[in-house]
């Protein structure tokens, strides 16, 4: 019995990481003497709190689910120490380790102009699966972006309708037009990626925003989107600019301050 149950979980296990989902697989790696039993117990959680699997105890699943949720947002790995459940050694304690499980990050590139090639680059290089999307055969083809996982030469708004965005993904926005823009953000929007970014002049990125709001777009949603998008380095070649986005997406995937580290502190003394 405890065999198929394993079996099972590890089916659940697969589908999440097939479907690119993010959970956290909390297992005991140790106990008191007397709960010998529980070692190798499993729970695994999602952001949502959907749960499968149990530790051996309500009030334990319950705590463990909790501290799983808050492991998911800070994509930690780590072990906690839990109080034995009742019934069994008192003031003893058991140890869980909780594995973030993630998928390869995915960088969203919509629009295939200039700087999105050595954005396409970059992205690859610091570890994201890169797929880049553009209306314009011209543009979105292996020629111009041999690094990148896809190259999808397609309509935006019929591709991202449906392109499963998710909190693995992250989403930067460099089309050739504001009305492009703007399509692109109707359907990403609601979706729950934790970057989006949008390239453009203040006065551009102000007419998509403007947009938005008359066509009752919540202010705080619209407040997320990194535009102009980067970190202000004095960008001005499209290497550069393209430097400039993939340093802001890594700082909010790993929740990095962008600050100059000299300026933190100074670790050496003279």
């Amino acid at each position: 019995m405890a065999g198929d149950s394993a079996l099972w979980l590890t089916e659940v296990i697969r589908r999440v990481v097939d479907q690119r989902r993010i959970a956290d697989l909390a297992t005991i790696i140790g106990t008191s003497a007397g709960a010998e039993e529980l070692a190798g117990r499993k729970l695994l959680v999602e952001g949502d709190g959907t749960s499968w699997g149990s530790l051996g105890a309500e009030n334990l699943d319950a705590r463990v689910r909790d501290d799983a949720i808050a492991q998911i947002r800070e994509r930690r790995s780590r072990v906690v120490s839990y109080p034995l459940p009742r019934g069994l050694e008192d003031d003893a304690t058991i140890d869980v380790f909780h594995e973030v499980i993630e998928p390869q990050p995915q960088l969203l590139v919509i629009g295939a102009g200039h700087i999105a090639v050595p954005l396409a680059r970059f992205g690859k290089l610091v570890g994201f699966e890169v797929v880049v999307l553009d209306d314009r055969e011209k543009y979105a083809n292996r020629d111009r972006f041999p690094d990148a996982d896809q190259v999808l030469a397609a309509d935006f708004g019929g591709t991202l309708r449906d392109y499963p965005i998710n909190e693995s993904s992250y989403v930067v926005i460099i089309t050739r037009a504001h009305t492009y823009d703007e399509e692109a953000l109707r359907l990403i929007l609601h979706k729950p990626c934790p970057y989006i970014g949008m390239i453009g002049s203040r006065r551009r990125v102000q007419t998509v925003m403007r947009t938005l709001v008359a066509e009752g777009y919540q202010r705080e949603r619209i407040a997320v989107i990194h535009a102009p998008i980067g970190l202000d380095i004095g960008a001005e070649t499209p290497e550069e600019i393209a430097l400039a986005i993939i340093a802001e997406v890594v700082a909010v995937r790993r929740g990095g301050t962008a600050q100059p580290l000299s300026s933190i502190g100074r670790p050496i003394a003279f």
